[in-house]
This record gives C-alpha cells, sequence and structure tokens, in this order.
C-alpha cells in the first residue's frame, strides 16, 4: 500500500472516530445505562484517538524540542478529556464539577503556549534567549491559571449570581476571561506565523490548512462567549471541540510541512535506486530489503559488523549499527578496483618523474630556509645583544645572592627582560612576514601589555595606551616605540614606583609620551639619549616625550616636540 493511500485511510479512520462519538452524543436513549455506555464509548473514542495522536508525534516530528512540546500538548488533551470524564460522569456533586471545570483551563492555557513553544525551538539561534522566552510564555501562563484557580475569591474570571457552591450553568465572564481568550489567540496566531515565516517549503501552497481550524476555533469561541443557541445545540462540548480543532491545527501545520516529520520509510527504502540492503534486528532476522542484496550466514554478519565492512570478489558490504537493529548493504566497487588499480600504477610512474624534481626542490627550499633563518637569528640577535648581556649579568647576580627578597627581585628583573626579547622577536617575525614591513599598532599594544605585566614582579605599576590598534604602520617606528619603553625600564626599574607609557598618533607622528612616579631626579638618566626630552611636573611625578616620525624617502627621524605637551593624568 502506497504512503498516500495509507495517510488516506487513516485520516478517514479518524473521521469515522469522530463521526461515532459525535452520533454516540446525538444519541440520548431513555434507558440510563444506555445513554451512560454511550457517553463512555465517546470518551473511549477521544481518548484513544488523542493516546495515538501522542505515538503518532513521538515517532514522527523531527526536531526533539519541538517533539516533546507536541507530545506535552497531546497528552495535555487525554487529561483534559479525562477531567471531563470525571467531571460529567464520576462527581455529582456541585464542588467536584466545579473543580473539574478549573482544571479545563490548564490544558487550554497551557496548548497554544507550548505551541508556540515549539515554534520558537523550530527557529532557535540563540538557545538562551529562546528559554528565556519560553520561561516568560509559562510564568504568563501560569498567572493566568492560578487567576482561575482563585476566581472564587476575586471573581475576575467568572463571576456568579448566586452564593456558593458555585456551578458553571450560572455565570458571566469577567475581564481575565478576556485577557485568557486573548492571550490563546495570540499564542496560536504567533505560532503560525512563525513556523510560516521560517518555513523552507517553497511555494508555500498548503499553509490555509492549519488557518481553517484557527478560525472555526475562533468562531466557536465567540458563538460560545454570546451564547448562541445553533452552537450549544451542535457543538456544545466545550472540550471535544476545542481539543479536536487545536489539534487540526497542529497536524494540518505537519500535512503542509510547516511541522517536519519522518515518513513513508518503507517506500523510499523500497525505491532507493540501486540500492542493495536489508535492515535486520539484533538477531539478524531481516525485516526490510531492497535490491539483490545477498544472503549472509550469522558469522559473515559478525565479521562485517566488528570490521564496519568486507570485501569480496569486487563485491564491498557495509554495515552501520541502528536502534534496535543493523543496516547492511552491498556496493560492486570492481570497477572502481580497475580504475584505483590503473591510477596507481600512473602514481607511480609520475611519483618516480617528480622524485628528483621534489629532492631539487627541497634541497633549494632547505637553503634557502636556512639562510632566512640565519639572517633573522643574526638581526634579532644583533638588535638585543645588550639585553642578553643584561640577562647573563642578572644570571650571575642571581647565583651570587644569599637574600629571598634580591633572590626575587632579580628574577622579576629577568621575567621583564625575557618577556622583551619574547616579544621583540615576535615583532620582527611578524614585520618579515608581512606585505610591505609593516606592523599595526595592535601588535605594539599587545607587546606593551605583555611588558606591563611582567613589571608587576618588580612591584611596579605598570600602564599603557595605545590609539587605533588596527591601523598598520612602518614597522621600524613601532619597534622604536617598543625599544624606547624597554630602554626606560631597564634604566628606572630600580628607582621607578609606577609608569604610564601612552603611544598616540596625530597626523604622520607617533607622539610618545611617559609619565614616571620616582623619588630620584631622572634627568641625569636621560643623557644617554638626548631625543628624550625630561620634565619635572611634581615632586615626584616625571614626565618624557618625543616624537616619532613615519619612514619618508627611506629616512626616519626622531624630533623633539618642545611646544607640544600633554598631561597624561
Amino acid at each position: 500500500m502506497t504512503y498516500n493511500k495509507k495517510r488516506m485511510l487513516s485520516y478517514g479512520v479518524i473521521l469515522i472516530s469522530v463521526l461515532l462519538a459525535y452520533f454516540c452524543r446525538l444519541v440520548r436513549p431513555k434507558n440510563t445505562f444506555a445513554r451512560n455506555f454511550a457517553d463512555q464509548c465517546r470518551s473511549c473514542i477521544y481518548l484513544g484517538l488523542y493516546c495515538a495522536w501522542v505515538i503518532y508525534l513521538e515517532k514522527h516530528v523531527v526536531y526533539k524540542k519541538m517533539r516533546r512540546c507536541l507530545t506535552a500538548i497531546g497528552c495535555l488533551m487525554v487529561f483534559w478529556f479525562f477531567v471531563r470524564t470525571v467531571k460529567f460522569h464520576i462527581f455529582h456533586e456541585p464542588l467536584g464539577e466545579h473543580i473539574c471545570w478549573y482544571l479545563y483551563y490548564i490544558p487550554m492555557i497551557l496548548i497554544p503556549v507550548l505551541g508556540l513553544s515549539a515554534a520558537l525551538f523550530f527557529v532557535e539561534k540563540d538557545e538562551e534567549k529562546t528559554v528565556r522566552q519560553i520561561i516568560i510564555l509559562l510564568t504568563v501562563a501560569a498567572v493566568l491559571i492560578i487567576s482561575v484557580f482563585t476566581n472564587d475569591l476575586h471573581q475576575l474570571v467568572f463571576r456568579f449570581s448566586k452564593q456558593p457552591p458555585f456551578s458553571d450553568r450560572d455565570y458571566s465572564y469577567g475581564i481575565l476571561f478576556a485577557v485568557i481568550q486573548g492571550w490563546m489567540l495570540s499564542c496560536l496566531t504567533g505560532m503560525e506565523i512563525i513556523l510560516i515565516r521560517k518555513s523552507r517549503i517553497p511555494g508555500k501552497k498548503q499553509f490555509w490548512l492549519p488557518v481553517i481550524p484557527g478560525i472555526l476555533l475562533l468562531g466557536w469561541n465567540v458563538g460560545n462567549i454570546f451564547h448562541l443557541s445553533f452552537i450549544q445545540t451542535l457543538t456544545g462540548d466545550m472540550t471535544a471541540v476545542c481539543c479536536l480543532l487545536m489539534a487540526a491545527i497542529y497536524q494540518g501545520c505537519i500535512v503542509c510541512g510547516l511541522i517536519q516529520t519522518n515518513n513513508r520509510y518503507f517506500e523510499l527504502f523500497q525505491t532507493s535506486g540501486g540500492l542493495d540492503a536489508e535492515i535486520t534486528d539484533d538477531s539478524f532476522q531481516r525485516y526490510y530489503h531492497s535490491g539483490d542484496f545477498p544472503k549472509l550466514s550469522p558469522e559473515m554478519r559478525t565479521m562485517i559488523i566488528h570490521r564496519s565492512s568486507v570485501q569480496e570478489q569486487g563485491i564491498r558490504i557495509n554495515h552501520i549499527p541502528i536502534r534496535g537493529g543493523h543496516l547492511f548493504w552491498s556496493e560492486d566497487i570492481s570497477i572502481l578496483l580497475d580504475q584505483y588499480q590503473d591510477i596507481r600504477e600512473q602514481q607511480e610512474e609520475l611519483t618516480a618523474r617528480n622524485r628528483l624534481l621534489q629532492k631539487a626542490y627541497q634541497k633549494e627550499a632547505e637553503r634557502r630556509k636556512t639562510e632566512e633563518q640565519n639572517r633573522l637569528l643574526n638581526m634579532i640577535q644583533n638588535q638585543t645583544a645588550g639585553q642578553l648581556e643584561l640577562l647573563s649579568q642578572f644570571m650571575d647576580e642571581l647565583e651570587r645572592t644569599e637574600s629571598r627578597e634580591q633572590y626575587d627581585w632579580i628574577l622579576g628583573k629577568i621575567v621583564v627582560v625575557g618577556t622583551y626579547l619574547k616579544r621583540k622577536k615576535n615583532l620582527v617575525l611578524t614585520q618579515y612576514a608581512s606585505d610591505g614591513n609593516l606592523l599595526t599598532m595592535e601588535d605594539l599594544r599587545q607587546s606593551l601589555a605583555e611588558s606591563c605585566d611582567s613589571l608587576k614582579l618588580c612591584r611596579i605599576r605598570a600602564a599603557y595606551y595605545v590609539e587605533n590598534g588596527d591601523i598598520q604602520l612602518n614597522a621600524e617606528d613601532i619597534l622604536k616605540c617598543y625599544d624606547t619603553f624597554e630602554w626606560l625600564v631597564e634604566r628606572l626599574v630600580d628607582i621607578m614606583q609606577s609608569v604610564f607609557y601612552r603611544v598616540s598618533q596625530i597626523d604622520d607622528a607617533l607622539r610618545i609620551s611617559v609619565h614616571i612616579v620616582s623619588e630620584v631626579d631622572l634627568r641625569g638618566f636621560m643623557s644617554e639619549r638626548p631625543e628624550l626630552k625630561v620634565q619635572q611636573e611634581d615632586e615626584n611625578e616625571w614626565f618624557i616625550r618625543c616624537i616619532v616620525f613615519r619612514k619618508r624617502g627611506g629616512r626616519c627621524s626622531v624630533l623633539w616636540n618642545a611646544v607640544w605637551q600633554c598631561r597624561i593624568f
């Protein structure tokens, strides 16, 4: 039987069941037993339909979170109809009927909320945001449910003219009832809008399917609120009508593809062109097969399972485990094996031809690489010779010292110099790896950040500021800014308490400004670098500045700016 025939048969059975249930409602025999039997048959039909629908949703809905929401909706419908049955056939006192009546509104409010939640899970991009939205929806639903159960205190949902015990046969609607109805309508409408907007189905030709039961549900609610006589006569059972129309809305979404499901498994397996396969259970009993898949012994199947595939005489048999059993399929790879052999022979020939070229290329590449490595190594060593010598001195001092405090102090200075060596090497390598011999202000910022962090070991508070991190500049200028920082640190590490290093770009110049807190006069220390101008701003505060111009015409200059003054703090 084809899938379409199966689907039409299923819908036919559902229609007949609903008509039979409706017939049981219309039949009102005088005999009490017969009347109760008809009502019970009607309840059993609806409960069976919704239980079967829950099973269908659990097996066919693709998305896990959406499947959970829809199965919860089906369970709520089962609960709703169960409460309705209890109300009319078990409880006969007013209090019991009153409580069951209020229990209706648990599934009535939650079903639209869960439908909207399913739609939100379907289009989720930010899971955390989606969960927050659903929590808000459930919170609102909980508040509305609580308002229904506390209605006897405030009568904002239903208003009763008589005294307790209250009955669902004599009441009017309050303001919160309108809020509940609007909330349900908003959730159902929002669900359909979200599913339609996010649908990937081309054409969107059948999207009217969930809309029709939604309109019918709205019309029934309006008619029921205004107590229209024909509504009460034809469709007076609220539980049956609401559950059927809500289920029709969600099933309509499934039929038109708004909610994706897995169907037609057997037909798909049977019609898979060129596929020789079979599905077995754990004991290797065949359930489905297609094509000319060979019969295999249990020993062969066990060997295939352990190896994932077995190849014999140009036929490869593959295996993957599935829930409850195994999937085996065969592939004729004889042509591929012949082609593979031809390719392998050609590959061996090409390999033999290219081996000499590869060796020559490798030797040339190794020679060039070695030359470049040696050149960079020599350049870095030349640029950092002073720091390497300084490290050697610190190591000698470290071996000679016996004071723990002095040991930690020297070790901190070793870390500071070592950090500079590492960052300087990275800057040089980045310089030569870039096109155009360029570095960015961000490269300088990262280097200053690590150096400032290492100064904490020397009990020096260090900070920095670099403007325009993404701008590319001449690498020599960036290196000069970092070298200037290291030179100041090495000279003043024993006498300064804090340092703030700022590099800013104005026009074509990099402007360096340094604010240092030290009790020692720094002017004598700056005599080695006449391009650095120092001035005392306070008793223990010193300000150092200079300007580094970009490279122009193959020359780079460092100039004083006596007029420019910048206050850091």
